[in-house]
């Protein structure tokens, strides 16, 4: 016997908020290339993240502000994929408010483009930049802890609640509760640690988090396709999302070794050695989409996951 479909207002709520990343995702891939083809030479910034200083602004913080909170609002199937997606929903968050320092290539003349890096970020210095943008990362990264502080300590207290009222899962679900709270609450930690020392233009702060926090969000995607893949291994009719999963999973593994790999080692020249950051990026948040479009169809007739 088959078991019951959720309520329908929740599978369209669920249904709701899974193609309103797709969406998010099509509108910053719009929003980028009409920059582009605005641009007077048609000029294509070195990385997603430095059109966080072109009119795509909105759109970008935006878009990577609700493909965040999707990710941690949204129930894994697994305490380990829930909890992966909750780092990663956490660190899409920073990355859309700590700018890149890699933001002056189209400012630039043509002539100029394909010298060192150093040239090319010659006319606006890193402490400049990070001293123009200090107020508002100040502003909207202190209120972005507060939130998540608040939601944790609501998340703890009401789950302790519930269990104080005898309303106790298994070992098993209480340890993957548990797991996933102490994941997230160590994302959280760590975050503030590094934001103790913004005040100094030369901190990792500054000058790391944006690329760490955009490259392990990323890696965790990564991990939870692969997890979707071997969650359906066991059931012989769900063999199709094993393979879906599977080569979505390769295929943005592949994409990150060949073209940021390519990269480190001069495998690449001109624009794709210049743009090679702007490449990967791009494919990869297409890659996302099409695992959100996936787990969209796979999942909208399940309720909530049973740990």
């Amino acid at each position: 016997m088959s078991e019951p479909l959720p309520p329908q207002v929740a599978r369209r709520t669920y249904s709701g908020i899974r193609l309103g990343v797709v969406m998010v995702i099509l509108a910053l891939g719009f929003a980028v290339w009409r920059e582009i083809a605005n641009a007077p030479d048609g000029c294509v910034q070195r990385s997603l993240s430095a059109y966080f200083y072109t009119p795509v602004r909105p759109v970008f913080v935006g878009a990577l502000l609700l493909i965040g909170f999707a990710m941690i609002v949204m129930w894994g199937k697994t305490s380990a994929e829930d909890a992966v997606l909750n780092v990663a929903g956490l660190l899409l968050s920073v990355v859309a408010l700590v700018p890149t320092l890699d933001a002056n290539y189209c400012s630039l003349p043509a002539s100029v483009r394909g010298g060192s890096p150093e040239t090319q970020v010659a006319r606006i210095e890193d402490n400049d930049l990070i001293k123009a943008n200090a107020e508002t990362v100040a502003r909207s990264f202190t209120a972005l802890l507060f939130a998540f502080v608040v939601i944790l300590v609501l998340v703890a207290v009401l789950t302790l609640k519930a269990w104080a009222g005898g309303n106790v899962p298994g070992r098993h679900e209480r340890r993957a509760y548990i797991a996933t709270w102490v994941v997230a609450a160590g994302t959280v930690a760590v975050l503030y640690w590094l934001y103790r020392d913004a005040d100094d233009p030369d901190s990792v702060f500054n000058h790391d988090v944006h690329a760490w926090s955009a490259n392990i969000a990323v890696g965790l995607v990564i991990v939870a396709v692969f997890l979707a893949a071997r969650q359906n291994r066991g059931d012989p009719a769900r063999r199709r999302w094993v393979w879906l999963y599977g080569l979505l999973g390769v295929a943005m593994v592949v994409t990150a070794v060949v073209v940021k790999g390519g990269d480190a080692v001069g495998l690449f020249s001109g624009w794709l050695d210049a743009h090679a950051t702007f490449v990967v990026e791009a494919i990869l948040i297409g890659f996302i989409a099409v695992f959100w479009v996936f787990q969209t169809i796979e999942r909208r007739k399940e309720g909530a996951p049973t740990y």
